[in-house]
């Protein structure tokens, strides 16, 4: 983790109803079965619980914020996500850093990240 500070005073763009994907994996190895779940109005808190919550003690899950951004050739707009937890546990782990993420999702399957909210 690389922690620097900056200038609060630096982006030029706020979103302040954020859509929020979540994936989640079923299965031992890549080749897992997925189901995808789009949600708004939530903050990543609310969308995390939510994904433990559903993924119970037998699945995996990860979390993207979703971005539609300019395509680079400035014809239209282009989908992508940003990840905030995890990957797509299917996708090729082509670097170390990406083969960790991996790993750290099959060990936190069934376990509490996110504790429940104050009632």
């Amino acid at each position: 983790m690389n922690i620097e500070p900056v200038d609060e005073r630096d982006s030029g763009w706020e979103d302040p109803r954020p859509r929020f994907r979540v994936y989640f994996f079923a299965g031992d190895e890549p080749g897992y079965a997925t189901w995808t779940y789009d949600i708004t109005d939530a903050d990543v808190l609310e969308v995390a619980r939510w994904a433990q919550r559903e993924a119970g003690a037998d699945r995996m899950f990860a979390v993207a914020l979703v971005r539609d951004d300019i395509r680079p050739s400035g014809d239209g707009r282009e989908r992508g996500l940003v990840w905030l937890l995890g990957m797509d546990a299917n996708d090729n782990p082509g670097t170390e850093a990406d083969q960790l993420r991996q790993a750290t999702m099959r060990r936190r399957r069934g376990r509490q990240l996110v504790l429940a909210e104050d009632a």
